[in-house]
């Protein structure tokens, strides 16, 4: 069995790569040293070789060191290299500071140096990043007798999910209450910064403004003066705030703000401390030379705190609002997705706070499915958008996923509206127009969505294949008809031939809530379904959480005002007695208009989604972002009534909010095809049995062997004829002679694997 260590680290290069970070693949401690390595670097010694192997570079790096990595780039090392260590390019956007020991990791988390929300686990301490510092020239400064090494420029550092040749993980520790979107977002490190490392690691270099003066100084320890005018060598126990004598108060005044700006004191009620301390002094400080202590010492702290915010003035008192921006993050969404505007954000809270195993992230996809049944079939915008929509959850095995079903089926049967809730699903076209003719509004909450797609695709199954070509057909009918597929009527009596003929809903209403695991649904995603277009009518969240401790919420009822905003929403339907309507009338809408602000931030959209179509055309996919902007409209319709029930038009600020919620998912969704699904099916099986050859090594893969291995039995005599021209054409692999105690083995072999297997046929 394959161990936890030694699985594919493909994904890993891709989220580092995604997130900005300048990537090159290099070895694995999971596999033997090529000779070259070996015998060139190390004289022979394998054992010594084994140990290095994890952080050499693997290909010519000197030249991402200014350019980043291209997608052909990452494609072709991510398919050469899967279970391979990656490094991190530093200096360029990136600068990292490596502690290799329990001492460095505790001097680096001591305060002395700038703190940093990202750090890294090593093999034996951490690394710490941080921002590059545009005032500061950091190059590579690596020592074999430092305690603390700098990676600037020239350098990289092993990059999380890389193994060390002892075995320990490198993995990410964050600071959750420092939130940080992206590289740029993190600290830098000041000058003072670098001098303190420097007298770490036992050499005592002077910053190069100070190098530059010219002081006929003898001491052997250097003294270091402030812009304040005062030594450092003068420094003194922190000032009590008791009054002071000439000679003492501008170190009195520094010290005292120091102290105020750590108790989290906004600049007004500093100053008002500090003149009040000043005027029991003997002489008082001038009043410009006081404010220059307060300015130079708030300057300072925020070199060395670049994060800090220090207000100019208190903050009135909020009102208790709810948040999710403290609950643990879903791989990295951005934090104002997690606050939905209006009700729909106590539904967020109410889900967190219900849930066994959180997965916020997930409960906002869980609030806009029941804001999308609940406002369905009877809104609609000026431009014709409805609220239905449908949403794909993506998480692990026990990770919590399930709660969201939970959650809407809790909230509607609480609502009184538990007849909107459909089945798991649908077997064929046949049964979704049945439940389409009973209730034209209501949502189906597919759980197993990956074996439910995988089932569509057997030639066995051709139903499941039908309901899936119709429930495209049913997210693009919101604002007309849908219309059953005709059946022959003989054998029927005229009258029930007639009612037959006559069948079909108006403006249906579907809302889809599937639920899967990463790699049942990957396994059975298609290019098929991604160019007829329905996964592009998905809003995909992929949750990159952990499992987690099971917690006991205990039980919680649905709060009233949920509950009474499904009551307002449905008892708002325009020219209706009744909340349900018959699928063959056409019921009256309420028509929410979209204010002209609104409209421009969509037309930006639109501009945006023609210019990334253009550049996916090359892979086949740009149909994933066909739907982009009617998706951001449709939830746009369901913020607005989110916020007032009684709403008549939509705002720039909830058309903001969809239009950053669905490009974040869609165009994550864009890569994630990129990255695991070919643009044609020959492309799909051509990378499943190009990962079978790799996996097994420099044996390669007999033809009896192909036969009995899943990733190769399945093709077809054609198939197979182009695959393996395929892999001579493009040099994948070839059919090799290996020696062996008995008879020459002939084997395909990975192109990588070629020069240590032995001689081509």
């Amino acid at each position: 069995m394959e161990t936890q260590a030694s699985k594919l680290t493909d994904e890993c290069a891709w989220e580092l790569y995604d997130r900005g970070f300048t990537i090159i693949p290099l070895g694995s401690p999971f596999e033997t040293p090529p000779p070259y390595f070996v015998n060139k670097r190390f004289d022979g010694n394998k054992e010594k070789a084994q140990q290095e192997w994890p952080k050499q570079a693997r290909v010519p790096w000197a030249k991402f060191q200014k350019a980043t990595p291209t997608l052909e780039d990452m494609d072709y090392w991510t398919a050469s290299y899967p279970r391979a260590n990656w490094a991190i390019v530093t200096g360029a956007r990136v600068i990292v500071v490596d502690a290799d020991s329990e001492e460095a990791v505790q001097f680096m988390e001591s305060g002395v140096v700038g703190r940093t929300p990202w750090k890294v686990k090593t093999g034996k301490g951490k690394h710490f990043y941080y921002a590059v510092n545009p005032n500061v020239e950091i190059r590579n400064s690596v020592n074999s007798h430092s305690k603390i090494d700098i990676r600037g420029q020239g350098g990289y550092v092993v990059a999380p999910g890389s193994t060390h040749a002892n075995g320990n993980r490198y993995e990410w520790e964050y600071d959750a209450s420092w939130v940080v979107e992206s590289i740029d977002d993190l600290p830098c490190l000041s000058e003072e910064d670098l001098q303190a490392i420097q007298q770490f690691n036992g050499r005592n270099v002077l910053s190069k403004t100070q190098a530059r003066a010219d002081s006929p100084k003898t001491s052997t320890e250097p003294e270091f003066t402030g812009n304040l005018g005062f030594s450092t060598a003068d420094y003194q126990p922190k000032a009590s705030g008791e009054a002071v004598s000439e000679g003492s108060r501008n170190h009195s005044a520094v010290s005292l703000t120091g102290q105020y700006i750590a108790s989290g004191m906004d600049l007004r009620t500093i100053k008002q401390m500090l003149d009040t301390w000043n005027a029991g002094n003997s002489p008082p400080l001038d009043p410009s030379e006081l404010n220059t202590c307060i300015a130079s010492t708030i300057l300072t702290h925020l070199r060395k705190h670049p994060h800090d915010v220090i207000p100019v003035q208190p903050s009135p008192p909020e009102p208790s609002k709810a948040t999710n921006l403290a609950l643990p993050d879903s791989g990295g969404m951005p934090g104002h997705l997690y606050d939905i505007p209006g009700v729909l954000g106590e539904i967020v809270q109410f889900a967190n706070q219900t849930a066994r195993r959180k997965q916020p992230a997930l409960a906002v996809q869980s609030a806009l499915a029941l804001g999308s049944v609940v406002c369905g079939r009877y809104y609609k915008t000026d431009k014709g958008n409805f609220s239905s929509l449908y949403f794909l959850n993506i998480a692990k095995s026990a990770s919590g996923k399930e709660h969201c079903k939970d959650v809407v089926e809790q909230i509607l049967e609480a609502s009184g509206y538990g007849r909107l809730i459909s089945g798991s699903g649908y077997t064929s076209s046949g049964a979704l127009f049945s439940e389409l003719l009973h209730e034209p509004n209501h949502i189906s909450i597919i759980d197993e969505f990956g074996k439910y797609l995988e089932g569509s695709q057997h030639k066995m199954n051709p139903h499941k294949a039908e309901a899936i070509t119709r429930l495209v057909e049913a997210w693009s009918k919101c604002g007309s008809s849908l219309y059953p597929p005709v059946y022959s009527t003989m054998g029927m009596s005229k009258q029930a031939a007639e009612e037959m003929r006559k069948r079909c809903i108006k403006h249906p209403a579907l809302t889809l809530l599937a639920l899967t695991t990463p790699g049942t649904f990957y396994g059975a995603l298609s290019p098929e379904l991604v160019k007829d277009g329905f996964l592009g009518r998905f809003i995909v969240m992929e949750s990159q959480l952990k499992r987690q401790v099971s917690s006991d919420p205990g039980l919680i009822e649905v709060p009233e005002n949920i509950t009474k905003w499904v009551a307002t929403i449905r008892e708002n339907l325009a020219g209706n007695l009744t909340s349900h309507m018959p699928p063959e009338n056409k019921p009256a809408q309420n028509i929410l208009v979209f204010e002209e602000s609104a409209l421009q931030r969509l037309k930006a959209l639109d501009q945006e989604i023609i210019q990334k179509m253009d550049e996916l055309e090359q892979y086949g996919i740009e149909v994933l972002l066909g739907r982009t902007r009617e998706k951001a409209m449709r939830i746009a319709l369901i913020l607005a009534l989110s916020v007032d029930p009684f709403a008549e038009t939509i705002t720039r600020q909830v058309t903001d909010w969809a239009v950053d919620y669905v490009t974040y998912f869609d165009y994550a969704l864009v890569q994630s095809v990129i990255k695991k699904v070919g643009g044609s099916s020959f492309e799909t099986l051509l990378k499943s049995c190009e990962e079978a050859l790799r996996l097994a090594g420099n044996k390669g893969l007999t033809k009896r062997e192909m036969a009995r291995h899943p990733n190769f039995s399945k093709l077809d005599p054609r198939q197979e004829e182009a695959i393996f021209k395929t892999f001579l054409n493009r040099g994948l692999a070839q059919l090799l002679s290996l020696k062996t105690s008995g008879r020459p083995r002939q084997a395909w072999v990975h192109y990588t694997l070629v020069e240590n297997a032995g001689g081509p046929e």
